[in-house]
Formats: structure tokens, C-alpha cells, sequence
């Protein structure tokens, strides 16, 4: 994935996140943090390709590029809302129980999928490399991202005493900032 792809589909998960908070996440923990982030840079791009309540099969889901793939990978997917976004379709959806995005490129290739992760259900590994690197900020909110490749990651977003930051959490717990925030 090139990293022109990559960063729109972050800044559209950031955006679109707070559409699909849902039980396993805390109380409104979208309310200004991950969601908030990119709201501006992303609106203008937003066209809605279709939005469909799907409760029968895969076969109600609007057409986009990418279709066929969603429909394999994800067969009993429903509540699918396709949208446009420039370089990119994002699919919210619910999925096992699960409400998730998928991305998808102009192509219909697939980019990434991912989801919002309750702040008790983050690894362990990424809990300690925060509390080690960040021990006086706060975790608001945070997402686990896979990318067409399998890659895994997560994107948390921390509010300190002064700063707060969008993170970037590696598998081996390394942490970079994706994203100053103000305050």
C-alpha cells in the first residue's frame, strides 16, 4: 500500500469512527479524540455511494469496486454503508457481531480493514509500551488497523497535562506520533 493510500484511509477512520461506536467501547469515548482529529480535511470528500440496512445476504450491498472481494471475505456482513472518499471506498459494516470498516482502492483492491477497540481490550503489549512511554497522558480512544497485507497496528489517541497526541502502536510495541493534537 503506498503511503498516500495508507493516510487516507487513517484520516477516514479517524473521521468515520464515531458513526460506528457501538456497546464494547466506553461510554462516548468519541467525542473529541480519534474522531475529531481530521474531521475538516476529510468532509469535502465524503459522498455516500449507498447505504443499505443488509439483514438478508451480502447480495443487498450497494455496488462499489471492490465489491466481489467484501462479499468473500465478509458473506453474512450486514448493515453496510458504502462511502466515497476520493482515493479510497470505506465499507462500515457489522460483521460476526463486530462493526468494522473496510477500504477499498479506485481499483476495488483491498486496503485495509478496521475497527474501533474498547480501551480494556487493547493488548497488553500496547497498554505497557503506553503507560512506559506516555505514563501521564490518557488513553481516549484507540483503533487496530490491518492493512491488505496483513499488517497490524494501532492508532491511540492520549490527552496529557499539555499535549495531546494520535499514536502510532507497532506489534513489537513501538510508538510513534502520527498526530499532534491541540488542546
Amino acid at each position: 500500500m503506498n503511503n498516500n493510500s495508507f493516510f487516507a484511509v487513517i484520516l477516514s477512520l479517524t473521521v468515520s469512527g464515531s458513526a460506528f461506536a457501538n456497546n464494547s467501547a466506553p461510554a462516548s469515548p468519541y467525542s473529541n479524540g480519534i474522531a475529531h482529529i481530521f474531521h475538516l480535511n476529510t468532509l469535502s470528500n465524503k459522498t455516500v455511494v449507498g447505504s443499505i440496512k443488509n439483514t438478508t445476504g451480502s447480495s443487498d450491498i450497494p455496488f462499489f469496486k471492490g465489491k466481489d472481494h467484501f462479499e468473500r471475505k465478509f458473506p453474512e456482513a450486514t448493515e453496510v454503508d458504502c462511502k466515497n472518499k476520493g482515493q479510497f471506498t470505506e465499507v462500515n459494516f457489522v460483521w460476526n457481531g463486530i462493526r468494522l470498516q473496510a477500504f477499498y482502492d479506485l481499483a476495488g483492491e483491498p486496503v485495509a480493514t478496521s475497527r474501533f477497540v474498547a480501551l480494556n481490550n487493547l493488548p497488553l503489549f500496547v497498554q505497557m509500551s503506553l503507560k512506559k512511554e506516555y505514563p501521564s497522558y490518557v488513553i481516549t480512544e484507540a483503533s487496530e488497523f490491518t492493512d491488505a497485507d496483513d499488517g497490524l497496528c494501532y492508532y491511540v489517541a492520549v490527552a496529557g497535562p499539555k499535549n495531546s497526541y494520535l499514536l502510532h502502536v507497532s506489534t513489537s510495541g513501538t510508538i510513534s506520533v502520527f498526530k499532534k493534537m491541540k488542546q
